[in-house]
């Protein structure tokens, strides 16, 4: 079962103490006030003509690009003059929920650490990455709205599966 896109919601707090993930697909936002939230945002841009604000630095994205968002960094997007497509799939995840998945020496909250030496919140995935994050973000939506057996146990796998995959890119 195919989930399809949505329009922008305006909800910056999360409904659950999990996870939350999103795929927008909108055409007329026009803005988008800086704000910041207490959980991790894990931003992936499909398309539109967007520059994106977190903190003091401006990211011009490109299809494939992925941004890390850490609880509390003030960020925004910001568009181009024309109207396009503008497409992404968000995933929101619950600070606590994360530490669910660390292991002894191995956080998967490193990839946000904004004081980690050559942090940076914009990462370009090579194109079979960003292919595999494409899928992963997908499964992951469909999972959550699907009611077939191990449905929840296979959205954990690929929330898994995605954070490992990012922090090996953020390496």
């Amino acid at each position: 079962m195919a989930v399809r896109a949505q329009s922008f919601n305006t909800r910056q707090k999360m409904s659950t103490n999990t996870f939350e993930v999103f795929h927008y697909r909108d055409t007329a936002i026009k803005e988008v006030a800086l704000h910041h939230h207490d959980f991790y945002e894990l931003y992936f841009f499909l398309s539109g003509n967007v520059s994106y604000n977190i903190e003091s630095r401006s990211y011009r994205l490109t299809p494939g690009d992925l941004l890390l968002i850490s609880p509390n960094e003030l960020h925004q997007p910001v568009f181009g003059p024309e109207k396009q497509n503008y497409e992404r799939m968000v995933l929101w995840i619950h600070p606590a929920f994360l530490q669910q998945f660390d292991l002894p020496g191995q956080q998967v909250s490193r990839c946000f650490d904004t004081s980690r030496e050559g942090h940076t919140n914009l990462l370009r995935p090579d194109g079979v990455t960003r292919e595999l994050l494409g899928y992963l973000f997908n499964m992951l939506r469909q999972e959550m709205h699907s009611e077939e057996f191990g449905s929840e146990l296979y959205a954990m796998g690929c929330l898994a599966q995605m954070l490992v995959l990012i922090n090996r890119m953020a390496d």
